[in-house]
């Protein structure tokens, strides 16, 4: 003969096996809403701080980084392109802030490149592609940003991948 029945493990007292629940104390994690303003203004730093925040304030540079990284995210191509003229810039030595004038004198001056007229134009034509592909992504002023940003679009080249 034989006798089922459920045991508690840690008491040992014992149910009957058509039991259909027992109680027991659970703590139940539950997603609530963390108000962050009340009344119009903001929670402390403290109360932020409990809530595991903070503000922070990007600086114009890491505004600028956060940016332009998010350029080459939409729009791959401008990071070929952008390569493609800081390889120009590198090759004839250079700053990377450098205008069509310095870059023109450069190419003129080098005892390297045999065709200068046709390496101006292959510049110039990158330079282009650039501005095409700013205006691409939502630029309303592309030349001018081409202008103002270049140096810095080279600057925050996304890592080469080795793949």
């Amino acid at each position: 003969m034989s006798l089922d029945v459920f045991r508690n493990t840690e008491t040992g007292e014992e149910f009957d096996i058509k039991t259909k629940y027992v109680e027991r104390e659970e703590t139940v994690t539950v997603n609530v809403r963390k108000y962050l303003y009340q009344k119009g203004t903001r929670i402390s730093d403290d109360d932020l701080a409990a809530l595991g925040l903070e503000v922070y304030t990007y600086s114009d540079e890491e505004l600028l980084e956060k940016q332009i990284t998010g350029w080459y995210e939409a729009n791959p191509d401008l990071e070929t392109r952008v390569r493609q003229y800081k390889a120009y810039l590198d090759e004839l030595g250079l700053a990377y802030s450098s205008t069509m004038d310095e870059i023109s004198a450069a190419v003129d001056a080098s005892e390297t490149i045999e065709d200068a007229t046709a390496y101006k134009l292959e510049v110039k034509s990158v330079y282009d592609a650039i501005s095409t592909n700013l205006e691409f992504i939502g630029s309303e002023t592309p030349l001018m940003d081409t202008y103002e940003l270049l140096s810095s679009l080279i600057t925050y080249l996304p890592e080469e991948s080795n793949t």
